[in-house]
């Protein structure tokens, strides 16, 4: 289960930067996830829950947007969403792919006292 090493180490640079703003409460986290980490976001929430308990993040609200896997083709330009992980070019079935998107873990932003 990575969501676990995923949500510590983000708890880790939140931890840093309410510290670093002198922030009293924060009540919403919400990240960007690309459909690459092949996270779940309910484990994602649930690791968070668990690891949040008795610190500042105890009952804050995880959000989460998954962001498509985007790519484009290097040799007809088509651009397109990626669906069920099949890596070729819709429009001229090339496998020569730039990928666009998909690989993000963003923490997108917060909501604070």
């Amino acid at each position: 289960m990575h969501e676990l090493s995923l949500i510590q180490e983000m708890m880790k640079v939140l931890e840093e930067q309410v510290e670093a703003h002198k922030v009293k409460k924060v009540h919403l986290v919400s990240l960007s996830v690309g459909k690459m980490m092949t996270v779940v976001p309910e484990s994602l929430i649930f690791c968070f829950e668990i690891l949040s308990r008795g610190t500042n993040f105890e009952g804050t609200k995880l959000e989460i947007e998954e962001i498509p896997i985007k790519c484009r083709c290097k040799d007809c330009g088509e651009e397109f969403v990626v669906e069920s992980f099949t890596f070729f070019c819709p429009k001229c079935d090339s496998i020569n792919l730039e990928q666009l998107s998909g690989n993000e873990f963003l923490i997108h932003h917060l909501e604070v006292d």
